[in-house]
């Protein structure tokens, strides 16, 4: 059986993900991503036996994000087995790419449109508008998810053009990832709502 977890929502979907590799219990399991996949490895993975047990199950990280060539290669051999396939990857795959593995079940997770409206408010001078939709992402308890999504967003604006000063983008890109270790630390010293909202004020402003 393969099972493809997918979607925008990163957290949610690979949360899903580790909870369905956490209950391959008693399963000899082999851990693949988009750099270290070989289909020569994984093949001789799934046509060996196993000390450990009599299931065998493959759990791929960002499969999509393997070369073409590989990819292909690596398609005919799970297609060939019969073996336990679970795939995370960390955004919504086109059509086109599901049709590659049909038989597969699909599990979406999309994120809240309201948090896609707070982050096309990340513009200079645009911090009235950007606080109320901020507000509203917070009020429905999405917080981790735009702190997931905010540092894409401005990581993506670091290394493409963008009107924000280089110099601004990149200290608050930094000040984000302190701001998420500090608060996962349990070394945040006011609630981590009003942190994230000082530092968009400061960019927007």
């Amino acid at each position: 059986m393969i099972t493809i977890f997918h979607g925008d929502n990163q957290e949610l979907s690979r949360t899903a993900f580790v909870d369905a590799t956490d209950k391959l219990t008693g399963f000899d399991i082999l851990q693949v991503d988009a750099k270290t996949a070989d289909d020569n490895q994984i093949s001789q993975f799934l046509n060996s036996l196993s000390f450990i047990s009599a299931s065998k199950a493959i759990c791929f990280t960002n499969f999509f994000s393997i070369p073409k060539a590989k990819l292909d290669k690596i398609i005919k051999v799970i297609n060939s087995s019969d073996s336990n396939v679970l795939i995370w990857q960390d955004k919504q795959l086109t059509p086109a790419q599901l049709k590659l593995l049909p038989q597969a079940k699909v599990e979406l997770f999309k994120a809240d449109n309201i948090i896609y409206l707070c982050l096309n408010q990340i513009k200079p001078k645009n911090l009235v508008k950007f606080i109320s939709y901020y507000h509203q992402v917070i009020d429905n308890g999405l917080y981790d998810l735009l702190l997931y999504m905010l540092k894409n967003n401005l990581r993506q604006k670091l290394t493409s053009y963008s009107s924000f000063n280089p110099d601004l983008l990149k200290k608050t890109y930094l000040q984000l990832i302190e701001l998420d270790y500090q608060n996962k630390s349990g070394n945040l010293a006011i609630a981590k709502e009003i942190a994230l909202e000082r530092l968009m004020i400061k960019l927007l402003s």
